[in-house]
């Protein structure tokens, strides 16, 4: 049972936070499990709801618990509950479509019009001390994944779902459009995948610097020039011949989005992941004479999660590599700041009830880079953001 405290972290307006004491949730059904909540990754989202209150449509009317990339501790469980027991370490899948509904019904659940998702108005996220879910919402970690680890299961959900998406195949070469947390995931899960060449695209050369090192092949610093010039460097670089048979763009930035169609291969795929104007130019010339396959991507469905963790387990993709460090829960403001100030790639904070946690975050030596607020493409389904707010988030750069 639980046995600590409930502090959470609470958004009442646009740069207004405060931690609240909240009472501990009650389980709603005998399918579902209560959870200490150890860690929290921060969103662009997040940081996007507490900078501006709103992100398109949705609009914090009434004070709401930030987070939604968590893992924790499961410390009740229902009767009905097979699959978990108290004591399991578990990364939490914060949202929970309907059930019943078409897509539900054909396997698209995160496609669900009455999803419930944590820290999308009006329901509260998961930067709290206990938060109950739905069982199977709850994936098991394995012994060799920590909790920390367990927490980024849920940005590399998003690339797990993209690169499914795209149907990357070994031998394959692909261009990932930003290198944030989740354009440098999509990367890394292209390789794993077996992609051959990875070419990772931004406008921050210490982004794409450390892309090197996480799952690109190739790194190209995209110019103040023409999409179909950045585009034919791309293709030079790689030495990808007639295009890459795979593009992701994970920025929603509109120069961005035109360079991947240029850059693609006849007969190639390409997936948008980010999100930016509601509006763009687009070369749909381009993309008929083609014949690209296009293809959205939103947050992740069934199997992502799993394999996300498969994947981390296997030690095929190192997410610790991302985090740049962790806070107490009682630093859980200055965290917010230095993710909106483009200081860190992932910073994690410790839940209320892990005592002991001293802040591991350093400050970098090298210049802040592009201020960061963004919307992430799990987390809304749309976004009204201003176009430089497309291009940087708590991603980073030219990713969402």
């Amino acid at each position: 049972m639980a046995t600590g405290s409930n502090l959470s972290f609470v958004l009442n307006k646009p740069d207004d936070v405060e931690f609240k004491e909240k009472p501990v949730p009650s389980l709603k059904s005998q399918r579902e499990v209560l959870v200490a909540v150890n860690y929290t990754g921060i969103c662009g989202s997040d940081v996007h709801y507490w900078v501006h209150g709103s992100i398109g449509h949705f609009v914090v009317k009434e004070p709401m618990v930030l987070g939604h990339e968590s893992a924790g501790t499961v410390v009740e469980v229902g009767a009905e509950v097979k699959t978990l027991k108290v004591g399991d370490r578990v990364a939490l899948e914060p949202g929970y479509p309907c059930r019943h509904c078409a897509q539900c019904l054909s396997g698209h659940y995160n496609l669900c019009p009455e999803m419930a998702f944590a820290a999308t108005p009006p329901y509260n996220g998961t930067l709290t001390g206990y938060w109950n879910a739905p069982a199977d919402f709850c994936y098991k970690l394995p012994d060799n994944v920590s909790l920390q680890e367990g927490a980024l299961i849920e940005p590399l959900a998003v690339g797990v779902h993209v690169v499914r998406q795209a149907q990357v195949s070994p031998g394959q070469s692909v261009v990932v459009m930003g290198a944030g947390p989740v354009g440098l995931l999509c990367a890394a899960v292209a390789r794993a995948f077996g992609a051959t060449k990875v070419v990772q695209v931004d406008i921050v050369q210490q982004k794409l610097d450390f892309a090197l090192n996480f799952g690109a092949t190739h790194a190209y610093l995209s110019q103040r020039v023409s999409p179909e010039e950045n585009a034919r460097n791309i293709i030079a670089l790689a030495d990808l011949g007639a295009g890459a048979d795979v593009v992701i763009d994970a920025s929603g930035a509109e120069p961005s989005i035109q360079a991947c169609v240029h850059s693609v291969r006849v007969g190639g795929s390409y997936v948008q992941a980010g999100m930016g104007k509601d509006n763009i130019t687009f070369p749909i010339a381009a993309l008929c004479i083609k014949e690209v396959t296009a293809r959205g991507s939103f947050r992740y469905g069934s199997g992502d999660y799993k394999l996300a963790i498969e994947l981390v387990a296997a030690g095929k993709i190192d997410v610790k590599k991302l985090v740049d460090g962790v806070v107490p829960f009682s630093q859980a403001e200055d965290a917010f700041k230095k993710v909106k100030e483009g200081k860190v790639i992932k910073i994690l904070i410790a839940g209320p009830n892990e005592k002991d946690v001293v802040s591991s975050f350093e400050e970098p030596k090298a210049e802040p880079v592009v201020p960061v607020v963004e919307t992430k493409i799990e987390d809304v389904k749309a976004a009204e953001s201003k176009p430089e707010e497309a291009s940087t988030h708590g991603h980073g750069g030219g990713c969402c």
